[in-house]
């Protein structure tokens, strides 16, 4: 269908604009929630050259040090309109984006504790500079951005062909939209970089920006929420709301869930997963498969049949987690059924890690060794104590499904995020001269978005 005057013209002027920009841009290196979906294709299914195994320290399970750091960017707060249960326990609406400074803090603090681990080391270190935050070093899944004024300015965009990159930071992007747009107080202007990738920084040389997980050891790096927070990008999966509310729906009784260990996955991913098949071979209280992946969104036709919806995963009473090529975005789901995840001694962080409890009366996950050589004992122990068994179950739902990993809680995390960041970094330009008028640096995040929704984007940003 032929274009009209007018529509043709404006394709024109907003196509001159973002190539024009495109230059520029290169220039500046209710109630309380008991919500329990498919089951996702990992973020990790595509084979790396690159090994997994990596010579880091292993994360200390539920030990992570309370960081000391108080941010001294704060808004005004008005009076919280949360409540209290008879237990103690805070009441607030999990779905809800628009909770204040003040609420965010009593709800989820505990949530926050590695930024403010890293903002003590940034602290000691001296302020965030531009050059910081450069993404030369990256070929690819890299965005550096700015907020100015409540609004999100897309300044540099470093995506590969594939679109599995662009996906990926389009749902990041958009999580952090939401944040700041639901805000209630105003926000810190600031600048920063982010890395979509499952390994932010391949080198480990103490890049500093923003990512979805580190090692032990990657001080300079600043956990964000996962992308699956909003939607994994393929259709099998859906919206995370949507996911939660699937299990609410659909998950049975613990007394009525299988019991048995249930995991399905690639195996070639990480060495780990290769321990577990082996641990787990011809046991009757495991139910352990590989999935194999045609490609980033199918699986393979042999696979058809145990590939299983997270929905189906909440069936079982045991739900094994590993790490991938780094960390493994499924672990938020299953943590989202009221089951008992079990997982190896992790080498990559994500921001609820230091929430994970292995042992006591608050327990809410079973860690075993990394070659799962102790898994039998545990298992068997837990098979034959139900009552302890349902007990850190029921700790994992109320720690992680009904709290921590609520979408209330992770607009939260974002714009603690954005506060703690403007505490330790410069203070973004926010305007440009061309043509001696000048013009704000970047393009708007609605219109980054619009351009590279589409599946062949005409206009890159690098």
């Amino acid at each position: 269908m032929a274009l009209c005057g007018t529509c043709l013209f404006l394709v024109c002027v907003v196509t001159a604009f973002f190539l024009h920009l495109s230059v520029n841009i290169s220039d500046y290196s209710s109630g309380i929630s008991s919500l329990h979906g498919p089951h996702p294709p990992e973020n990790d299914h595509v084979a790396s050259d690159r090994p997994t195994e990596q010579k880091h320290a292993t994360a200390s399970v539920g030990s992570a040090p309370k960081a000391t750091y108080s941010p001294t960017w704060r808004p005004t707060v008005s009076q919280s309109n949360q409540s209290q249960a008879s237990d103690g326990h805070i009441l607030f609406d999990a779905q809800y984006y628009r909770m204040s400074f003040e609420e965010c803090d009593a709800a989820f603090g505990d949530l926050y504790t590695d930024l403010h681990r890293a903002a003590n080391y940034r602290q000691k270190k001296g302020k965030v500079s531009p050059g910081d935050i450069d993404l030369g070093w990256r070929g690819h899944m890299g965005v550096r951005a700015m907020i100015f004024n409540g609004k999100l300015y897309i300044l540099r965009a470093q995506f590969g062909d594939s679109g599995h990159d662009s996906t990926r930071a389009l749902a990041i992007l958009h999580q952090l939209d939401r944040a700041i747009t639901a805000s209630p107080e105003k926000l810190p202007n600031i600048e920063f970089s982010l890395s979509a990738d499952d390994v932010p920084d391949y080198g480990h040389a103490h890049h500093t920006l923003w990512a979805l997980t580190r090692m032990v050891d990657d001080e300079e790096t600043w956990l964000m929420p996962d992308f699956g927070y909003w939607s994994w990008p393929l259709e099998l999966v859906g919206g995370y709301e949507q996911i939660r509310m699937q299990i609410e729906e659909n998950e049975p009784q613990w007394e009525s869930k299988i019991p048995k260990l249930f995991w399905r996955g690639a195996e070639k991913q990480n060495q780990v997963r290769t321990y577990l098949k082996k641990e787990t071979r011809g046991k009757e209280w495991a139910d352990v498969k590989e999935v194999g992946w045609k490609n980033r969104t199918d699986v393979s036709a042999s696979s058809a049949k145990t590939a299983t919806s997270i929905v189906d995963h909440c069936d079982y009473q045991f739900l094994a987690h590993t790490e991938g090529k780094s960390y493994s975005g499924r672990g938020k789901y299953l943590l989202n059924c009221e089951s008992i995840v079990v997982m190896h001694k992790y080498e990559w962080l994500e921001p609820h890690h230091v929430l994970l409890v292995p042992s006591g009366p608050q327990q809410n996950i079973v860690i075993v060794e990394r070659d799962f050589s102790d898994l039998q004992v545990q298992m068997e122990e837990l098979l034959k104590n139900q009552r302890k068994a349902q007990q850190i179950a029921q700790n994992s739902a109320r720690t992680f499904r009904d709290r921590y990993l609520t979408p209330a809680a992770q607009a939260c995390y974002w714009r603690e995020l954005i506060r703690v960041w403007a505490d330790v970094s410069f203070e973004p330009e926010a305007w440009e001269k061309v043509d001696g008028k000048k013009r704000l640096r970047g393009v708007p995040f609605e219109t980054f978005a619009q351009v590279f929704s589409r599946p062949n984007p005409q206009i890159q940003l690098t």
